[in-house]
């Protein structure tokens, strides 16, 4: 027989084993006394037997280690009373002196009535649990059993109950556990204040049917229901929910769904918040955002409609203007009049070139742009954009100079566009550059098969901070150089819009004082090496959706269009 029952009833059951065993031994086996001596010897819990005086008649050794005795201080015939005072004055039970007479007499008066449970914690920390029991025929047992490991974790249970109902009972967000059915389980205060009850003991004794009683769309927690059968957890579910008094508020809920062994939902528990106002202030946003796209595309469709209504009148003025300065009616008469005629052409095409820009960039912005794609030479774009350039660049002694690979290669675009673009960033590149600076375009061919147009200039360059702000419409960098040129401030914008619609990009990098560095990049299905000419019959109408990338490579021209000047070093 090991590890007998003692305890509860334990001690009378040992016992009875003990008899039972007793009945299978042979009669020359040892005394049935000797074999309950030593069985006792082995049992973890200390034993002690009283008469019906509470006169101790029999212990095993067990007794004295739980209470730290040495082996002589506990002997038969020592009374319940003195072996309580020897505890105490030994110091292992926490019991002062002048308590202990009172102590030992309530003690021993309340076992000898009936029989107890205590639990006594002794001085070194250890927990015991005394359990005393009278016997049927007379007298009484008691088993000491050393409880030390499950107070120990009952303490920290405790401790972590209170830790976590502090939480739970103090934490801003909702904290909910219901039933798959819709009633409540448990909820924190935050939880029940945000549905309008008073207390989490309102809510649990008034909810029973979520979904009917909370919800102001009962399918949604159907929804949520299938989500959570689904995924098990569902993030960010919003739903409109109802207050105690009615009212109605929108809750955002992170819930999972807890199920037994058999997968079967048994609870759903989580957290919830209420985002009522951050909804309000969504809708708001987004009403706010609604009606300044519809004022944004209103203005952008007024100007891409008025495209007729302010060129037909521009055009009329440069006509006339053009008429007077050529004297085609006849002599002007005055020297005056032909100043007055070139001022009228030379502002008049300034204004066609800034309401073109605006209008184009209203066609951008309200989607109402078009591109007319052809396959197209590319070093003639360059330098039909170059051409309208060389003549201000020359008059400021600033070098021009382009760099091709050979063969240039043919590319799928706008023609008019594509020249736009170089124009404008040409432009720029000359008008901000001081006398004897250098402006440099240049093709680079990529390994993918696309190509890189640089326009590179020493003119006074852009703080890094404002980089972005000048790609946007209408914006311009304060400088005493820049407040010295008229424009409009759309080059750099619109040239960007152009150039996505052709797939392709625009990255601007400058630093003052240093010069600005334009990079406008085509993918490779818009691009074929070689030249135009000779090439429409290997031409499709259309490029191709994807395109090897062909590394082309060859001996690059350079054409210096000024007057001698500083320019940029060659690759």
């Amino acid at each position: 027989m090991s590890n007998p029952p003692f305890g509860e009833d334990r001690f009378l059951a040992a016992l009875g084993r003990h008899r039972d065993v007793l009945e299978d031994v042979a009669p020359a086996a040892q005394h049935p006394s000797a074999l309950l001596s030593e069985a006792l010897e082995t049992i973890g819990e200390g034993l002690a037997v009283w008469d019906a005086d509470t006169t101790l008649v029999h212990f095993n050794g067990r007794l004295s280690e739980l209470f730290g005795l040495a082996a002589g201080d506990i002997r038969q015939g020592l009374s319940a009373r003195d072996f309580l005072r020897l505890l105490i004055e030994r110091g292992a039970l926490t019991i002062r002196a002048e308590e202990a007479t009172a102590w030992i007499d309530a003690y021993i008066d309340a076992s000898t009535k009936a029989d107890r449970k205590q639990e006594v914690r002794l001085t070194d920390g250890t927990w015991l649990n005394f359990d005393w029991r009278r016997l049927p025929t007379g007298g009484y047992v008691s088993v000491f059993t050393d409880i030390t490991l499950r107070k120990r974790a009952q303490i920290r249970l405790r401790q972590a109950e209170a830790k976590y109902r502090q939480i739970f009972d103090n934490v801003h967000e909702g904290i909910i556990q219901e039933t798959p059915e819709g009633r409540v389980l448990a909820v924190n205060r935050a939880g029940a204040a945000i549905f309008g009850f008073h207390s989490p003991e309102e809510m649990l004794a008034t909810v029973f049917n979520a979904a009917e009683q909370l919800y102001v769309n009962p399918e949604r927690r159907d929804e949520l229901l299938k989500q959570l059968e689904r995924h098990g957890v569902v993030r960010d579910f919003r739903s409109e929910m109802l207050r105690r008094d009615g009212s109605r508020i929108w809750v955002s809920k992170t819930l999972r769904r807890v199920t037994d062994d058999r997968g079967n939902a048994v609870m759903i528990e989580g957290m919830f918040r209420d985002i009522s106002a951050q909804r309000r202030a969504e809708q708001q946003l987004m009403m706010a955002k609604e009606q300044a796209e519809a004022a944004s595309r209103a203005k952008s469709d007024f100007l891409a409609n008025m495209s007729h209504e302010l060129r037909t009148p521009l055009n009329a003025i440069l006509g006339f203007s053009q008429v007077l300065l050529d004297e085609m009616m006849g002599p002007l008469g005055s020297e005056k009049y032909r100043e007055y005629s070139r001022d009228i052409v030379a502002s008049g095409e300034h204004l066609l070139a800034l309401i073109n820009d605006i209008l184009d960039m209203a066609k951008v912005e309200s989607g109402m742009m078009s591109l007319d794609e052809e396959w197209i030479d590319l070093n003639e774009s360059l330098d039909a954009a170059l051409l309208l350039v060389r003549e201000r660049a020359t008059a400021h002694r600033i070098a021009l100079r382009k760099q091709m690979p050979t063969p240039a290669p043919t590319i799928w675009a706008d023609a008019r566009r594509l020249r736009q673009i170089w124009i404008n960033l040409l432009s720029n590149a000359v008008k901000f550059t001081p006398q004897g600076g250098a402006v440099e375009i240049r093709c680079d061919i990529l390994p993918d098969g696309g190509i890189e147009v640089v326009v590179a200039d020493t003119g006074i360059g852009i703080p890094e901070e404002d980089i972005e702000r000048v790609q946007q419409p209408f914006n311009q960098v304060a400088s005493a150089l820049s407040r010295s040129h008229e424009g409009s401030g759309l080059g750099l914008s619109l040239s960007r819009s152009l150039i996505e619609l052709h797939g392709g990009e625009l990255h601007l990098a400058s630093q003052v004082g240093i010069g600005t560095t334009v990079t406008v990049s085509l993918p490779a299905e818009r691009c074929r090496p070689g030249a135009l000419a000779g090439m429409q019959d290997q031409l499709a109408d259309r490029p191709a959706i994807s395109h090897e990338a062909q590394g082309l490579s060859g001996v690059r021209e350079a054409v210096d269009a000024t007057q001698p000047g500083p320019s940029l070093a060659a690759d």
